[in-house]
């Protein structure tokens, strides 16, 4: 079973939309010298599973751990969108930063590359830089923004 994603603490997360952009984006993160750690991309459907935002297929405490979540951070409800990007056959790459400045460099990248859904999670917040553009993924109800 693939490793499940908790919560992306410290990263920012943005949706590209085909290879190419995907392409573009890491040429674009790479020119910022960032630790080849430091970057993650996500392709598929078995990435798709490691977002797992309701925890069922990671089993009973990846469940629980998902309840806990959503009663106490606004911010879960993303996870199913990236999930959901995954499993039309988009990419998300997920970029840990540590200051502000570079975590501006880093969405100023994704952008240029043509990424959509760019967010950053915090230790206690979520910051949005860009919204879902295009047709919305198929979420559930409860986890639509």
């Amino acid at each position: 079973m693939a490793q499940f994603i908790g919560y992306p603490n410290r990263q920012i997360l943005g949706v590209l939309d085909d290879a190419e952009a995907l392409r573009q984006a890491l040429t674009a993160l790479t020119a910022l010298g960032l630790a080849e750690t430091s970057v993650e991309v996500f392709s598929g459907t078995s990435d798709a599973a490691r977002f797992d935002a309701t925890g069922a297929t990671h089993g009973v405490f990846a469940r629980l751990r998902r309840v806990m979540q959503f009663s106490l951070m606004d911010q879960l409800p993303a996870l199913a969108w990236y999930e959901a990007a995954l499993r039309e056959h988009r990419h998300v790459v997920a970029v840990r930063t540590h200051d502000r400045r570079m975590t501006l460099q880093v969405v100023a990248a994704l952008m240029s590359a043509g990424a959509h859904f760019i967010n950053r999670f915090g230790r206690v917040d979520t910051e949005e830089f860009a919204r879902w553009r295009g047709p919305e993924p198929r979420v559930a109800e409860l986890m639509k923004h």
